[in-house]
């Protein structure tokens, strides 16, 4: 069975190209960057929901219970 892979044209300049060259071959190095990418819009995305989870569901911690919780988690070891 034969997969289509769509081909991508990117214009870049003959010094970014060279420098890009350095990781090895040109169209690897841009799909491990498009893979980077990726992830790191995922983890953005992921980031803004918990932080609007988080507004909307405040959790409010007495620092003398994180005091006490600490100190019977050190004396349990």
């Amino acid at each position: 069975m034969m997969y289509y892979m769509p081909t991508i044209s990117v214009r870049i300049s003959e010094e970014d190209r060279n420098r890009l060259l350095r990781y090895g071959p040109l169209s690897e190095t841009i799909r491990q960057a498009l893979e980077l990418f990726e992830k790191e819009r995922k983890r953005r995305e992921w980031m803004a929901k918990l932080d609007q989870l988080q507004k909307e569901n405040p959790v409010k911690l007495d620092p003398d219970e994180i005091v006490r919780l600490l100190r019977e988690d050190r004396a349990s070891h």
